[in-house]
């Protein structure tokens, strides 16, 4: 089904397909994996990739993703100021066209992205609008502190849009979706996001990346998968179950 055609009802559908699966999800990990995997197999035949990323502490991440994230940091010049407790957006989940594309260890460049404070934020276009689009507040960035975290975001969907990835760009005139090597290559039309929050502020994130151009109404089918998510997986982020461990 191309992702155009979509619907609430084929969204309902395909959070039934999903549910089923979260139900023997034994980590977020493999909660995640099974949303993109699903989310890509169902809309095949427009999806290029769908990726779903969590906010962690550096110190919780797993070493790879640590040693990809400090590099990342370092290039920035702001390898100084990452600490233990600076929030990074962590892929999760992740499937698409690619076979390198469906294993997050795999992820060249994008296995996390250190939210070290507004500034470097505002310097990563899509990172930027992404953030904002989804309610998330710039001081937040800066303080971390989750208790604003929740209060904005925690029970409201926001979506994050780019109705064409070759041509739209940020008040300064850069590029939103920057990789435009990756949208000219798979073709890449439009892109967009969902997410919410858990209760202890780790904010969750579903992006897609496809070769039709949609309509916003389209893309606002998906805003309830970000907090049916959450409501799904609470659990194993409470029990801090969060990577998978092989």
């Amino acid at each position: 089904m191309r992702i155009e055609h979509a619907t609430s009802s084929s969204v309902a559908e395909l959070w039934t397909q999903v549910e089923s699966r979260l139900r023997h999800a034994k980590c977020l990990e493999e909660a995640a994996q099974a949303l993109s995997e699903t989310l890509h197999n169902r809309f095949r035949e427009s999806v290029v990739l769908a990726r779903v990323f969590v906010t962690l502490p550096f110190g919780d991440l797993p070493d790879d993703t640590r040693k990809s994230v400090a590099k990342l940091a370092k290039a920035a010049g702001a390898g100084s100021k990452l600490d233990a407790t600076t929030p990074v957006l962590s892929l999760i989940g992740t499937h698409g066209q690619e076979e390198a594309w469906n294993d997050r260890r795999k992820s060249q460049g994008h296995a996390g992205i250190p939210l070290i404070s507004s500034s470097f934020v505002e310097a990563i276009p899509m990172i930027a609008r992404l953030l904002k689009e989804l309610g998330v507040p710039m001081d937040w960035v800066d303080s971390h502190d989750a208790e604003m975290i929740v209060n904005t975001i925690g029970s409201v969907a926001g979506l994050f849009f780019v109705e064409k990835a070759a041509t739209a760009t940020d008040q300064d005139g850069r590029k939103i979706i920057a990789a435009q090597d990756f949208v000219s290559r798979y073709g890449v039309g439009s892109v967009f996001g969902t997410g919410g929050a858990y209760s202890r502020g780790d904010i969750v994130v579903i992006v897609v990346f496809c070769n039709d151009v949609l309509s916003r109404s389209v893309a606002e089918c998906f805003l309830a998968l970000g907090n049916l998510f959450i409501s799904k997986t609470t659990g194993l982020v409470g029990a801090k179950r969060i990577f998978s461990s092989r």
